[in-house]
């Protein structure tokens, strides 16, 4: 689903990405790891938003940089929220329907529903509450069909009967085939659907496998003497 070959990262001097090789498999994937480790950075070279300065990265077999119409088989939410202010949630989903070729009316019927939308969705997004703006922006990642579905920290700023309704919707797209690729501090709720796991830090891979691999990980002292805690 998303492939890295001696894939790099630089911002200057600074280097947020060493070396990563990885093939993360279809179904749920969790990606996790230290803030600045380079976890947000993966993400977006796989969605083809930054240019790797060296190496190669592909999305659905395609080169995301290159390709851009691959996204059109990928829903994304970003941490924090990355949505213009000035029109409605309901306009704004509408944009993204459309461009995915879509019934746009039927688009939002359906995520309003999924993430408890109706009252707000009229109202423009400038004047949104922080859990108002979560909802829409994982509402934009389910729309359409998506092949993928990739989530930055999808369980950060909502409350303890969000996050429940959150994993079950995820679960539920799980099991009807979508794959996820999510970034997130909040892990306990999600390994149990997770397929596979990676962890980034310091901008290199530490650890990549299935569950029980990292379960080991987390109870090791070394992996709190690193940072991780």
């Amino acid at each position: 689903m998303v492939e890295a070959k001696n894939l790099q990262k630089r911002f200057g001097p600074i280097v947020a990405l060493e070396n990563i090789n990885v093939k993360i498999p279809h179904g749920l994937t969790l990606i996790l790891g230290p803030n600045g480790g380079g976890k947000s950075t993966f993400m977006k070279l796989a969605l083809g938003l930054y240019k790797p300065t060296k190496g190669k990265i592909k999305l659905l077999g395609r080169d995301p940089w290159k390709d851009a119409d691959v996204r059109k088989n990928v829903g994304v939410a970003f941490d924090p929220p990355a949505l213009p202010k000035f029109i409605s949630g309901r306009e704004w989903l509408s944009f993204l329907a459309e461009a995915k070729g879509g019934d746009a009316k039927k688009e939002i019927a359906k995520v309003s529903k999924m993430f408890g939308m109706d009252a707000f969705l009229k109202r423009r997004i400038d004047g949104y509450s922080s859990g108002m703006l979560k909802r829409l922006s994982l509402a934009q990642a389910f729309l359409g069909e998506p092949h993928v579905i990739f989530l930055d920290e999808p369980l950060a700023n909502v409350d303890f009967e969000s996050i429940g309704d959150i994993i079950s919707i995820i679960k539920d797209w799980k099991e009807s085939g979508t794959s996820f690729v999510i970034i997130s501090h909040i892990w306990e709720p999600l390994i149990e659907l997770a397929d596979y796991i990676v962890v980034i830090s310091a901008g290199r891979i530490y650890l990549k496998g299935g569950r029980e691999k990292v379960e080991n990980m987390f109870k090791s002292s070394k992996f709190f003497h690193r940072g991780f805690s």
